[in-house]
């Protein structure tokens, strides 16, 4: 049998009630509510209305040690933090709590007090990227304290989006978009897209010398240069070895892409100006196409750029020696259903999967057939159905081979992220009988031009496989430094 109400509001109900009015300007309505509702927060936001920092402090110290994961906790006390001009603390509160929200972004009075409190404190605070980092990890922390081995989500990407945006003036975004549109290398990205990269990257100035980053550093961003040029290299016991560099109109710290350790240190050689993004730009931005265009075309270059000091490392090598023209192979059939599973294990979204199914064809190749040579002109992308495949280079004591890929594995995509690359980087070869599905460019191209935005995942996962083929060509090329070692 169920009791009848008492007429008499529960704590929940007077806690809700005292929130309301202390929003309303009424603090000392809701004071007494509060008392009786035993809520610390509110009770430290009362103490903080009256100016008691003090009471404000122990309450809300008290709350959070009960409950880290309360976003009214953490935006209050960011609030006093701010009060007590205690500015990094208040950054790192208010952001805590905006990825506490349902949203993951601060609410109005929050924003506002993070962007006073970043142009307040005395000394240059992290950008926005890796104080969102810093928050994200604390509340981590707090989990994996409260249940070990729980993840929370990573929220922060499109918590900087808004920061960045927020913080940059009308005035500043057009005049970033400007200076965008005058670079001869962004020609033909289209007016949307370059005020979207003005508004959603964070701007950096660096000062000749000065590191944009160093090896092992977490990535967080990939940036683009807006001016300058920043020099790649990586220390090894017999000196520093040089990984090309990132010139204006260029990206660098393609790691972010991968969610991996930085491979370099990236230096300005003079004054350089960049945007920061974090890798979220390219994954959900609404005019990431023309973007994931030119950001594939900057990895191709630099992996073309990698592999010339690669080859340059080995003067000494033998004239390639002649190989047969590479096999056409044989047509083959691959139900669709067999198609699409094979290319769930390649990063692929499934309406990608289906779309280079519908537009791949199959081709059979015996063991050992030559895929293409090192040099070829790219005409075509590979995706792995059946076998494996080797990619190696010709050096002076023979063939060296980097990889040996399998079904689901994507590889030739030179040929597609820049058609004016000079040629295929490395030999392919049939390591066993395989069969592939072939993305001919011509093809690529007219799915493209039909629906760039629909292609756009597809792109994206191009670019990430361009980044990791960068960062596994800069680590063997710093090895094959210190296996040669001094001189």
């Amino acid at each position: 049998m169920t009791s009848a109400p008492s007429g008499r509001p529960s704590r929940d109900a007077g806690s809700s009630l005292a929130r309301l009015l202390l929003a309303a300007g009424q603090p000392e309505a809701a004071r007494e509510l509060a008392e009786q509702s035993d809520d610390e927060v509110l009770l430290g936001l009362l103490a903080l209305a009256s100016h008691d920092f003090a009471s404000a402090r122990r309450r809300l110290d008290e709350a959070r040690a009960a409950n880290p994961f309360d976003p009214r906790t953490a935006s209050a006390r960011g609030r006093l933090s701010f009060l007590e001009r205690r500015f990094p603390e208040a950054v790192g509160d208010l952001l805590e709590a905006a990825l506490l929200r349902p949203d993951g972004l601060p609410d109005a009075t929050d924003a506002r007090f993070l962007k006073a409190a970043r142009a307040l404190a005395p000394e240059p605070l992290p950008g926005w990227a890796g104080s969102a980092a810093a928050a994200a990890g604390r509340l981590e922390d707090a989990a994996r304290r409260l249940r070990p081995g729980v993840r929370l989500p990573d929220r922060t990407a499109g918590l900087v989006r808004f920061l960045v945006r927020r913080s940059a003036s009308a005035e500043g975004v057009l005049d970033r978009a400007r200076r965008l549109s005058e670079m001869s290398s962004l020609a033909g990205i289209g007016d949307r897209a370059l005020f979207a990269a003005a508004s959603g990257g964070e701007l950096r100035r660096i000062a000749a010398g000065n590191y944009l980053y160093r090896e092992g550093e977490a990535s967080g961003e990939i940036s683009f240069v807006v001016s300058g040029r920043i020099e790649l290299e990586r220390a090894t016991p017999f000196g520093p070895q040089s990984l090309g560099d990132a010139p204006e109109g260029d990206f660098v710290g393609e790691e972010a892409l991968l969610e991996v350790p930085r491979g370099a240190d990236a230096r300005a050689a003079g004054p350089a100006t960049l945007l920061g993004f974090t890798a979220d730009f390219f994954a959900d931005d609404a005019d990431r196409a023309a973007w994931l265009r030119h950001l594939r075309v900057c990895l191709s270059r630099r992996l073309s750029r990698l592999n010339d000091l690669f080859r340059a490392f080995f003067p000494g090598q033998a004239p390639p020696p002649n190989l047969p023209q590479a096999a056409e192979g044989a047509a083959a059939s691959i139900s669709a259903e067999d198609k699409t599973r094979t290319l769930s294990t390649g990063g692929l979204s499934a309406s990608d999967r289906f779309l280079f199914a519908a537009f791949a064809e199959e081709r059979r190749y015996p063991a050992e057939a030559l895929l293409f040579r090192e040099g070829d002109p790219g005409d075509a992308l590979f995706a792995i159905a059946q076998g494996r495949v080797r990619i190696s280079r010709r050096l002076a004591g023979g063939e060296e081979a980097f990889a040996i890929l399998g079904p689901g594995e994507i590889f030739g995509e030179m040929a597609i992220l820049d058609p004016a690359s000079p040629g295929r980087s490395a030999d392919a070869r049939a390591h066993e009988e395989a069969v592939l599905l072939v993305l001919a460019r011509p093809r690529f191209e007219k799915l493209e031009r039909s629906d760039p935005e629909g292609c756009a995942d597809l792109s994206a996962l191009l670019c990430r496989i361009a980044a990791r083929r960068c960062v596994e060509t800069a680590d063997r090329l710093a090895r094959w430094r210190m296996m040669a070692g001094p001189g």
